[in-house]
């Protein structure tokens, strides 16, 4: 399993040789909204999906078995209109705080950090995503790109159960700077000076959470992921 399920429980797989070459614009902050998991009922066919890579298709049907294996407890299947970036969060049989939303709010944040646009719901659990009337779901926004101070509630990527423990940030003193990857990790060091504790926590956050991909996301009180 991934550093991400190891220590959060969910495991996020992303792709898209475009998505993984360059780095999309960022944003500030998650927007703690929840997505629309509902279904057809219907069974979801990834082969619909113009552009969806084949080893989005092989991910989500290896997740479909395992959900009937009974070695899931769900899945969440998201992906950008153009169906070239998808992310798929995976829930271990044995995770006792799973939420289905926030599991989707999760991959919908990874998604979107990676193409740079909102992304989409397409299936819950190996069923079809349509919203109560029927319709296809929509993309939705999942990030804000405004400006903003630290705030744990609002930290993107990371499952709601394990942000609170990112308040302890807030509450330091001195110069410190705080790190999250896509993969929902995160941490923070202090230093004698700004610079100091940047260096500090980018060099621990690759160190700790390799191979995924650290990004600086504060440094004092204000969020600098994203900032303009």
């Amino acid at each position: 399993m991934s550093e991400a399920g190891q220590k959060s429980g969910f495991r996020a797989l992303a792709a898209g040789a475009a998505a993984m070459a360059w780095m999309p614009f960022a944003f500030a902050q998650s927007t703690k909204v929840l997505p629309d998991l509902t279904t057809s009922g219907e069974g979801f066919d990834p082969v619909t999906v113009a552009g969806l890579p084949a080893e989005a298709r092989a991910a989500f049907a290896s997740a479909a078995a395992r959900l009937r294996s009974g070695e899931l407890a769900g899945f969440i299947f998201v992906a950008s209109p153009d169906g070239a970036t998808w992310t798929l969060n995976v829930a271990p049989r044995d995770m006792k705080d799973y939420n289905p939303s926030d599991s989707g709010r999760q991959a919908l944040e990874i998604c979107e950090y990676r193409a740079g646009r909102p992304c989409k719901v397409l299936s819950v659990d190996g069923y079809e995503a349509r919203t109560v009337s029927g319709a296809p779901p929509e993309p939705q926004a999942m990030l804000t790109n405004r400006p903003s101070d630290f705030d744990a509630t609002a930290l993107p990527f990371a499952p709601a159960s394990k942000r609170s423990g990112a308040a302890a940030y807030l509450a330091a003193k001195g110069p410190r700077a705080f790190a999250v990857t896509t993969s929902g990790l995160w941490l923070w060091r202090g230093g004698q000076t700004v610079r100091e504790a940047i260096d500090k926590t980018m060099v621990d956050c690759a160190e700790a959470f390799k191979p995924a991909a650290c990004i600086l996301y504060a440094v004092g009180s204000r969020v600098v992921f994203g900032a303009e």
